[in-house]
């Protein structure tokens, strides 16, 4: 009995973390798979967050339209 306590007592704070950061658990495959695009930037989810590949593209780019920004604003 003391067994099926502690089981029901995880349970039930497992479900109330989830429920207090609004996370649940991720479907399989959609984390790995490259189809599902949650934002705007069009980063893939994987399992512990965004691709830093793609990450470091989208800020080398972002550098680079800074640097010409800033270039056509000296000329002038």
């Amino acid at each position: 009995m003391t067994f099926l306590f502690v089981v029901f007592a995880i349970l039930v704070i497992a479900g109330a973390a989830m429920l207090i950061t609004g996370r649940f658990a991720p479907s399989v495959g959609i984390e790995n798979t490259g189809d599902y695009k949650p934002d705007s930037q069009g980063f893939d989810v994987t399992v512990r967050g965004y691709r830093m590949d793609e990450v470091d593209q989208k800020i080398a780019e972002l550098e680079g339209r800074i640097d010409e920004l800033e270039s056509s604003t000296n000329e002038h």
